[in-house]
């Protein structure tokens, strides 16, 4: 009688030993998936305030020069007064770094740097008072992510105001308006790219600074 017993307790000890360790994995999935979830988030969340801080080193950059007395602007490479394909600086991929606001060949708004845990910020401030020509309004033509739009300042009863111009979608084109560019006021896009590991996190801001 004691040998049929111990005969049907091994087999549900064993039972019992694959029930258990099934939970013990589960609870070590959960775990684990849970744990990476969070850390993803906090490095998203890292990569963006990062790169939201990058923005503020632009407007600094901007600030400095203003208060020098200098306002940065973009570079007319062809000097038509309009932003075109000719106006793509060399080794470019994309006819908008032409929009890079500069002071000088030797101080422009592109700039990098790394905080202080590691992250690595690529900041690039364009200068968005600008002339689109025709050919970037055409159909077929190709059409350049993250085109900046364009800005202008006009001038509306007395005061300058910032008003935004599109023609086309995306494209950085518009309609010319009513009203003179201010000579004084520098209408910019700061973008800064966050990178960590294989990680990026893109954030950008529109501003306008006074002379």
């Amino acid at each position: 009688m004691r040998k049929k017993r111990h005969a049907i307790a091994l087999p549900l000890v064993l039972v019992i030993v694959l029930v258990g360790g099934a939970f013990v994995a589960a609870a070590f999935y959960i775990t684990e998936n849970y744990y990476s979830s969070s850390k993803q988030t906090v490095t998203s969340t890292r990569l963006y305030n990062a790169a939201v801080s990058g923005i503020e080193e632009g407007k600094g950059w901007i600030y400095e020069k203003m208060k020098s007395g200098h306002i940065p602007r973009w570079t007319d490479k062809d000097g038509d007064g309009m932003l075109s394909s000719a106006d793509k600086p060399a080794g470019a991929k994309y006819t908008y770094e032409a929009l890079v606001a500069k002071v000088s060949s030797t101080d422009e708004g592109v700039f990098d740097m790394t905080t202080e845990d590691g992250i690595k910020l690529h900041i690039v401030v364009y200068d968005l008072a600008y002339e689109p020509h025709s050919d970037l309004l055409k159909d077929d033509y190709d059409y350049e992510k993250g085109f900046p739009p364009r800005i202008r300042p006009q001038l509306e009863e007395g005061s300058y105001v910032v008003r935004p111009s599109y023609a086309v979608t995306g494209r950085g084109g518009g309609s010319t308006g009513e009203g003179a560019p201010g000579s004084d006021i520098g209408v910019y896009l700061i973008r800064c790219t966050a990178t960590y590991k294989d990680r990026t996190s893109t954030a950008e801001q529109a501003v306008a600074m006074r002379l």
